[in-house]
């Protein structure tokens, strides 16, 4: 006969199942974010080229990991209008007429218009000088050759000043936007004429946000933005990439 001391077997309970669970999904939910973040980076730096097809095998091998996440990292990115999907063919990196690099800017303005409209009334005295202490760090990156750190910090400027308007629309709009305009700049294969210039290029937006007129501050955000978008209007009408079939 079977001799039993009276415990009785660990069995899981529905809570500890149910964490399990969620800690799988939360984990499941990272490794998708990571594969998002990584493609994402892959695009704004010109890694992934204009037209070019998502190989999801390929990057499953190079990742380490299953092709599950990769094909949702994808199609998030579809989402975002940043990838797009053709029926038998696969993924690719979308490709930009003229049309769309005049849209894409003119949606720009819009967005860090009525961001600064919303975000002035807010600003504190801290959060100008915050702002300026951004511009401080890219004049920094430029003194440096860090163009890297520079881009960074530029973008960092503008998505500050739509979180100051309080906005989770326009935050989220101008996350979408600017990732789309470093992807032409890449695309077209523009670069800056000089860090230093890219740099203090943002010093008047700063000095009109200083004087709480919201007119002042986005005529100045206007021209700031009008500047790159001829430029790249110029070098994207010169490359005159084909079409993706």
């Amino acid at each position: 006969m079977a001799m039993h001391d009276g415990r009785k077997a660990s069995t899981p309970s529905s809570q500890s199942l149910r964490e399990s669970a969620a800690a799988t999904t939360l984990d499941r939910n990272s490794l998708v974010d990571q594969v998002e973040n990584f493609l994402f980076k892959q695009l704004v730096s010109g890694r992934l080229q204009q037209g070019e097809r998502i190989n999801e095998a390929e990057l499953a091998r190079s990742l380490g990991i299953s092709r599950n996440p990769i094909r949702e990292a994808v199609r998030k990115l579809e989402e975002r209008g940043l990838l797009i999907a053709i029926p038998h063919k696969g993924n690719f990196v979308r490709h930009f007429e003229l049309e769309d690099v005049n849209d894409i800017f003119t949606f720009r303005i819009c967005i860090e218009s009525a961001a600064i409209r919303a975000a002035l009334p807010r600003m504190s005295d801290a959060d100008l000088e915050a702002v300026a202490g951004i511009v401080d760090a890219m004049v920094a990156a430029a003194e440096a050759g860090d163009e890297r750190g520079l881009v960074e910090n530029d973008i960092a400027f503008h998505q500050r000043i739509c979180e100051l308007s309080g906005s989770r629309h326009i935050a989220r709009a101008f996350g979408d936007i600017y990732a789309e305009v470093r992807m032409l700049i890449t695309l077209v294969e523009h670069r800056f004429e000089s860090l230093h210039a890219a740099a203090v290029d943002h010093w008047p937006v700063v000095e009109a946000l200083k004087t709480r007129d919201p007119d002042k501050a986005i005529a100045a955000m206007v021209t700031h933005i009008e500047d790159p978008w001829q430029r790249i209007v110029k070098a994207y009408e010169k490359k005159s990439p084909a079409k993706t079939t």
